[in-house]
């Protein structure tokens, strides 16, 4: 199980800040991508989701950049040394697609690109419809995580979480541990 913080920020200094902030133990982050490049080098490991009209645009500049995973709406071609996800909105349906990609990535709220939107309670059966499909598939949950839910994600069957606005909390609680 991973507990993956999500940045998302407007700006590079923002972008810095966010990274700096984090616990020194997180060691991977995920790096939400809007059509607007904010990027700076980071000194951790990172998935680039690419939340862009053409990923494949872009694709290339995020291997460059030492992305270990990318994260795209649509099935990009497999790249040796890095995984590739595919991402799936609340809306659309899980199909035979999955099979392409390396990981599932399900939105678990029903408009990206933003935080702090609640979890949608669909994920739960998406998860399970994932697990039940396409078994021994890697399932990473985005989207309105927090402490009151994590638990029943994993229960679900998530095998990754990523956590923009409720991950402090999370953390702090999971150090406790």
């Amino acid at each position: 199980m991973e507990i993956i913080p999500a940045i998302l920020e407007k700006n590079e200094e923002d972008f810095i800040n966010a990274v700096a902030f984090l616990p020194p133990e997180v060691k991977f982050v995920h790096v939400d991508v809007l059509e607007d490049d904010v990027w700076a080098p980071i000194e951790r490991d990172f998935e680039a989701h690419l939340m862009v009209e053409d990923p494949e645009e872009i694709f290339d500049i995020w291997k460059e950049r030492g992305a270990k995973r990318i994260i795209a709406h649509k099935i990009l071609p497999k790249t040796e040394g890095m995984e590739v996800g595919l991402g799936l909105e609340m809306h659309i349906p899980i199909t035979d697609e999955v099979f392409g990609a390396d990981f599932v990535h399900l939105m678990s709220i029903a408009k990206i690109g933003e935080q702090g939107h609640p979890l949608d309670e669909r994920i739960f059966d998406r998860i399970r419809e994932v697990k039940e499909r396409f078994p021994g598939k890697i399932i990473s949950v985005d989207g309105g995580i927090n402490i009151s839910n994590y638990e029943k994600l994993i229960e679900a069957g998530a095998d990754r979480l990523v956590v923009g606005s409720g991950f402090k909390e999370l953390w702090t609680l999971q150090m406790k541990k």
